[in-house]
C-alpha cells in the first residue's frame, strides 16, 4: 500500500509590480495608486469603492507545498512513482493572462497535464536533487506577481544505474569532420537504442537521476580513430604500410619485401622455413581471403618485414598499438569479401601482445592472439605463432613457454593458471580490466584516466572472471562479439565521469552497473578475491537501509 507523503502548509506570497504601478492598501498589487495629500491635484480622492475595485483586478498569486516527495530507492522495483512525486498548490487571482510554476529545470504552464484546477504535480525526474525553490509567476499585460515554496528530493548515496541510449552530439560532429569512411554512422546502424547494456535494468522513465546515457555507434570511433590519429603521427610506419598495399609504390625495397627479394623477417605462406625460402606477398590471394585468419596469413608476415626493412626498428613488442590498427585497416580496406577485423593491443607482462576479433565472409567470427614479433617466445618447439586462434595460443598452454615467462590478463580467474607472475591478485585483476577496456579505447592522452588504472571504477570479481572466460572461449561459445564491445565502451565512458564512483557487477550476460558515494569501496571490490561484493544489489539495500 502506498502512503502518500507529508503534507507541508509552508505559504510563501510574494508581490512583484509591473512597470508604472504602486502599492496599494494591505500590500497587494493594484492598477491604480491612491492619492497623495500633499498634492495640489484638483481630482477628488477616490472612493471606497473605486479603491476595492483597483484592489480586486490586481493580480495575486499564492504557492504552497502541499506534498513532499518521499526519498528515492537505491533500486527500482516496482515502486509507485506517485510516491516520489512534489504536489504544490498554485492559487491565482486577478484574472492573470499566464500562469507558470518553475525551477531550474522545469516551467510549467496551466496548459500542462502536470496542473490540474490549482494543483501541480512535478515529476522526480523534473526535480534536482537537494532543496530547490519553485516560483509561481502570474502575468496580466505589464502586471506581475511572484510566490515561492520550497520542495526537496532525497536521493540515495548508492544506487543503481540505468543505462540508456543518448546521442552524443559532439562525437558525432567529429566523426563528421575526421572520419575517412563516408556514411561512418550510417553503416554502423546510425544510432542504437536496442543493446543488452539498455535491457538488464530498468527504472522508472521519470526519474533522472539515475540515468546514464551513451551513444553506442559514436563510440566505435573511440577506437577506430586510432588509425586516423596514427596515420598522421607515425606516417612511415602505419599509413604508408596500408598504401602500399594492391600497388606498385615505385620504392625498391618495399617491392622487394613483397617480392621476396629480400630475407624476410617473417615467412610467407608461399615460403619454407625449412628451405629457407621467405616466399612473397601475394596480393590476389590476401584480397579474396574468405576468413581474417586466411588475411592475416599474409599481411601479418608483410607487416614484419616492413618494420625489418622500411622503419628505424621492429618489429618490436613495445610498438603493439601500432600493428594492431595497422592489421585491422589493412584488411578493411584491402580485401573484396566484406572482412570484419576489430584489434586493439593488450600487455602481456613484459611483452605486448593483441587481440584481433574477425567477422568472416560467411558471418562467422573468431578471436585471435597478435603478435608483435616474428619469432615469439610461444613458438619454441613448435610452429610458427603470429595470430593464432585465441583457444590455440601458447599463452593459454601451461605446457608451452609463453605460457611461463608471460602472464597473460585472460588468465585471470581461469582454473588452470599457475602463479607464474609477481602480480597480485588487485594487479591481475586491473590488468584483465585494461585488457577488456583495450577494445573500445587503445589509444588515449597520457591524463586520461584508463580502465584497470581508474580509481573510479571497480568491476566485482565474478564480473571479471566471466569477462577473461568468455574472451578465452570466444570461438566455442555463442556470445556475439558486439555484446562484449558494447560493455568496453560502457567501461570506457564510465571512467571518464570522474566526478562520481562507479561499480560494474553482474556478468556479460546480465551487466549491471551501480553509483557509489564512498571511495574506500572501490578500493575494497578491487581487493575482494572471495567475491564478498558480486552481489552488489544486496550491498545497495543494506546501504540504503543504514543511510
Amino acid at each position: 500500500m502506498t502512503t502518500r507523503p507529508e503534507r507541508v502548509g509552508r505559504r510563501h506570497v510574494l508581490h512583484v509590480l509591473g512597470v508604472g504601478l504602486t502599492t496599494g492598501v494591505a500590500g497587494c498589487s493594484s492598477l491604480r495608486g491612491s492619492t497623495d495629500d500633499s498634492s495640489d491635484s484638483n481630482e477628488p480622492p477616490a472612493s471606497d469603492a473605486t479603491a476595492s475595485e483597483a484592489n480586486a483586478s490586481a493580480v495575486v498569486v499564492e504557492l504552497s507545498t502541499t506534498a513532499q516527495p518521499s526519498r528515492l530507492p537505491p533500486i527500482w522495483e516496482g515502486h509507485d512513482i506517485t510516491a516520489f512525486q512534489a504536489q504544490l498548490s498554485v492559487e491565482a487571482s486577478g484574472q492573470p493572462d499566464q500562469v507558470t510554476l518553475a525551477n531550474d529545470r522545469v516551467k510549467l504552464t496551466r496548459e500542462s497535464e502536470a496542473w490540474t484546477d490549482d494543483t501541480v504535480t512535478v515529476e522526480p525526474g523534473q526535480l534536482t536533487p537537494g532543496e530547490q525553490t519553485f516560483t509561481a509567476t502570474a502575468t496580466r499585460g505589464e502586471q506581475q506577481a511572484q510566490a515561492t515554496a520550497s520542495v526537496s528530493k532525497s536521493i540515495p548515496s548508492a544506487y543503481k544505474l540505468d543505462i540508456v541510449p543518448e546521442r552524443n552530439e559532439e562525437l558525432r560532429t567529429q566523426i563528421s569532420q575526421h572520419s575517412i569512411q563516408e556514411n561512418y554512422l550510417e553503416d554502423r546502424g546510425g544510432f542504437t537504442t536496442s543493446d543488452l547494456v539498455f535491457e538488464t535494468y530498468h527504472s522508472h522513465e521519470q526519474l533522472s537521476f539515475d540515468k546514464f546515457g551513451i551513444d553506442l555507434v559514436a563510440y566505435e570511433w573511440r577506437h577506430d580513430n586510432d588509425y586516423t590519429s596514427l596515420a598522421e603521427v607515425r606516417t612511415t610506419d602505419v599509413k604508408n604500410f596500408v598504401d602500399s598495399i594492391g600497388r606498385d609504390t615505385g620504392n625498391s625495397d618495399i617491392e622487394a619485401i613483397k617480392n621476396g627479394d629480400e630475407v624476410p623477417s617473417a615467412i610467407y605462406p608461399n615460403g619454407s622455413m625449412a628451405e629457407r625460402r621467405g616466399g612473397n606477398f601475394d596480393y590476389e590471394q590476401f584480397s579474396n581471403a574468405e576468413t581474417v585468419g586466411e588475411a592475416l596469413d599474409w599481411v601479418h608476415p608483410y607487416l614484419f618485414n616492413w618494420h625489418a626493412k622500411i622503419t628505424d626498428s621492429g618489429p618490436i613488442s613495445t610498438e603493439d598499438a601500432l600493428y594492431a590498427p595497422s592489421l585491422e585497416q589493412a584488411i578493411e580496406e584491402n580485401t573484396n569479401t566484406g572482412l570484419e577485423v576489430h584489434a586493439w593491443d593488450v600487455e602481456t607482462l613484459g611483452h605486448g601482445t593483441g587481440l584481433i576479433y574477425g567477422k568472416n565472409a560467411d558471418g562467422s567470427e573468431e578471436l585471435r592472439f597478435m603478435e608483435t614479433v616474428a619469432s615469439p617466445v610461444t613458438s619454441r618447439g613448435g610452429g610458427i605463432q603470429l595470430h593464432p586462434l585465441i583457444e590455440e595460443s601458447g599463452y593459454l598452454d601451461p605446457e608451452n613457454l609463453g605460457y611461463q615467462e608471460h602472464w597473460h590478463p585472460l588468465r585471470f580467474g581461469w582454473e588452470k593458471d599457475e602463479d607464474t607472475s609477481p602480480l597480485g591478485f588487485e594487479n591481475k585483476k586491473r590488468s584483465a580490466v585494461s585488457a577488456f577496456g583495450g577494445m573500445s579505447n587503445s589509444l588515449h592522452a597520457e591524463e586520461n584516466p584508463v580502465p584497470g588504472a581508474s580509481d573510479t571504477v571497480a568491476p566485482t570479481t565474478e564480473y571479471v572472471v566471466d569477462l577473461t572466460g568468455e574472451l578465452r572461449n570466444f570461438n566455442q561459445n555463442n556470445t556475439e562479439f558486439e555484446t562484449l564491445y558494447n560493455q568496453s565502451k560502457a567501461l570506457v565512458k564510465l571512467v571518464r565521469k570522474q566526478d562520481e564512483n562507479h561499480i560494474i557487477y553482474g556478468t556479460t550476460e546480465n551487466p549491471q552497473y551501480a553509483v557509489v558515494e564512498d571511495d574506500s569501496l572501490i578500493e575494497e571490490v578491487w581487493e575482494d578475491t572471495s567475491g564478498e561484493y558480486d552481489d552488489f544489489d544486496q550491498q545497495l539495500k543494506q546501504n540504503s537501509a543504514t543511510t
